[in-house]
């Protein structure tokens, strides 16, 4: 079934699938990639040639030479001091000008890399499936695309600052090989061994990075459960409970932080370490050997205390890359959730809606507890139709396979008698439509609360909140249509809020409405209103009312009682009364006659 497969990400990552993840992260960006590769060798093959010039003119200094004798690689030829020079500054300013793109770049592929992942992550959730969708943790979405990109997006920082650092470390070995290559044979060893020496640290980073991220997630579903219930926290009192519960939770991520953070800087100031042990043990097997070119030699030291420190470099990068591949993870395995749960489109036009019938549909959360069995009927076009039944019967689970939201494990859901799913989703969303139980508004205008991003002018709101009984009550606020309304806005009552939702779902004239619970907690007078509204609709659409009070199902043609998950009856109110204990009982209970 869609959305049960799990996105945890694997414990164990190596090398090779942080390469895979980077590679999908960096996407199409290989361009740019490269162009900073290139300017980084350059850059880094500059600074090496500045260095051993500098070296090279300095023992002339000492040695009082007008002339500079070159021994490198078998050229065997001399320059005078002002040449040397010339050519060290000349490799200065190129590498100097090699720091533009060495900046601009990573910056380039770090701001695309942080847009392309949100905008992947919110358009593959909006695509993706409603049972997937609701799988979701409170808070799951935003914190994803908040924490989790930024940290990932240190991920393309990471990489890019790896591949400049690796290359100019590269460059500056290759330049110590020229000059000895028993020193830079010794240094390249020397850091492999180092770099193994190091790496369990650096798992231990990677696994605290993913508990860090996992706990982030937690934090923001507990702020965004703190903020929805606000209200209530302030009616029972349990603000200090409530703080105890946030402050744990924050502790958890103060500890994983803490721990990321040391081994993030232990990592790179151990390598530095072991990085001076490594140059002095190299000078003196240098010395051992016999190193007579003194400014060589000096070249070469001056090569290996930079070498050192740019090996420190890309060691702290390569850590941090390393504790940020869990948010890249996260990411990435979010995206392809959403992505794969996408509904397949629809290749029917939908003309009208002329029938809607299920045939033996049954569906369950988890296998072993069915919430509906065999359920079959069918419905033609302008029934009121109305749904009843306990709580937990299925009601809702009804009206989401109604809406596509959900597929049948079994049976088949068939629109003038063509599977659902075949219709172009489209044509699906412009004829059905549905107001839920609890309202809920934009932090936006009235009109744009009706219109709910779709292309529709004014007069077809204005004659949507005229069938919600909502137009006059509208014109009569201060600003009619431009009123801010929504949460944290002008506030508006719940039967208002509730009537406004009607007018949306009216907007676009579609065929079928479904209505969850429309006046379940409204007071009488909105409560009569709607009943108005539901009454003028009658015969122009299709109407589904799951209903809790008996007198919402008065206009209908047809009510369903749901019990224990199956379709216990379809039949008229007065056949109904007849014939079904439920039906009586609660028609007892509303009127209060029941014994």
């Amino acid at each position: 079934m869609i959305g049960r497969r799990s996105s945890a990400p694997k414990e164990d990552v190596g090398e090779l699938s942080m390469l895979k993840r980077l590679n999908v992260l960096l996407g199409d960006r290989r361009r740019t990639v490269v162009a900073l590769a290139l300017s980084s060798l350059v850059s880094g093959f500059a600074e090496a040639g500045t260095l051993a010039l500098i070296a090279e003119v300095g023992a002339s200094f000492v040695g009082h030479q007008k002339r500079v004798h070159i021994h490198v690689a078998g050229l065997n030829t001399s320059f005078s001091i002002v040449t040397l020079l010339a050519i060290a500054l000349g490799l200065a300013l190129i590498r100097l000008a090699m720091q533009i793109p060495i900046s601009i770049l990573p910056s380039r592929i770090a701001s695309e890399v942080q847009a392309s992942l949100r905008t992947k992550l919110f358009h593959s959730y909006t695509a993706a499936s409603w049972e997937v969708q609701s799988l979701d943790r409170e808070g799951q979405l935003q914190d994803t695309m908040t924490s989790q990109t930024m940290q990932a997006t240190g991920g393309a920082v990471g990489a890019t600052g790896l591949i400049s650092n690796s290359l100019q470390f590269f460059a500056l070995l290759v330049t110590a090989f020229v000059l000895n290559p028993w020193a830079a044979a010794g240094i390249l060893i020397s850091g492999v061994l180092i770099f193994i020496a190091v790496r369990p640290l650096k798992k231990l980073g990677v696994r605290r990075a993913r508990a860090l991220s996992r706990a982030q997630v937690s934090y923001a579903s507990g702020i965004n459960e703190a903020i929805r219930l606000a209200e209530e926290t302030h009616v029972f009192g349990v603000a200090g409970e409530q703080r105890k519960r946030i402050d744990a939770l924050v502790q958890q991520a103060k500890k994983l932080f803490f721990s990321t953070q040391v081994l993030a800087k232990l990592v790179p100031n151990i390598f530095q370490s072991l990085i001076l042990i490594m140059l002095v043990g190299a000078l003196w097997i240098l010395h051992a050997i016999g190193v007579g070119n003194t400014p060589a030699l000096v070249a070469i030291i001056m090569l290996l205390v930079r070498s050192a420190r740019s090996g420190q470099q890309g060691l702290a990068t390569f850590q941090s890359l390393s504790q940020t591949l869990p948010f890249i993870e996260r990411t990435q395995e979010a995206e392809r959730r959403y992505a794969e749960s996408a509904p397949p489109e629809g290749d029917v036009p939908l003309q009208t809606v002329q029938t809607i019938a299920f045939r033996d549909v049954s569906y369950a959360y988890r296998a072993e507890h069915p919430v509906l069995s065999d359920v079959s009927f069918e419905v033609t076009r302008g029934e009121v139709v109305g749904v009843i039944g306990p709580t937990g019967a299925g009601k809702s689970t009804l009206i989401q396979l109604l809406l596509q939201l959900r597929e049948p494990n079994s049976g088949s859901y068939l629109v003038n008698g063509v599977p659902a799913g075949r219709f172009v989703r489209a044509d699906w969303h412009g004829r059905v439509v549905y107001v839920p139980q609890e309202p809920r508004l934009l932090h936006a205008t009235v009109a744009d609360n009706i219109r709910f991003d779709r292309d529709l002018e004014m007069p077809a709101l204005e004659r949507a909140a005229r069938l919600a009984h909502i137009h006059d009550e509208i014109m009569s606020w201060e600003n009619g249509y431009e009123t801010l309304v929504g949460p944290r806005a002008d506030a508006v009552s719940g039967g208002q809020q509730q009537r406004l939702c009607l007018a949306r779902a009216l907007a676009a004239k579609p065929e079928v409405l479904v209505l969850d619970e429309p006046t379940s907690a409204l007071d009488p007078k909105s409560e009569a209103r709607i009943q108005e509204s539901l009454t003028e609709l009658k015969q122009e659409l299709t109407l589904f009312i799951i209903a809790h009070r008996m007198s919402t199902l008065d206009i209908c043609d047809r009510v369903m009682v749901i019990m224990g998950g199956r379709l216990m009856a379809f039949d008229t109110i007065e056949a109904l009364r007849e014939h079904n204990a439920y039906y009586r009982s609660a028609s007892a209970i509303a009127t209060g006659t029941a014994p």
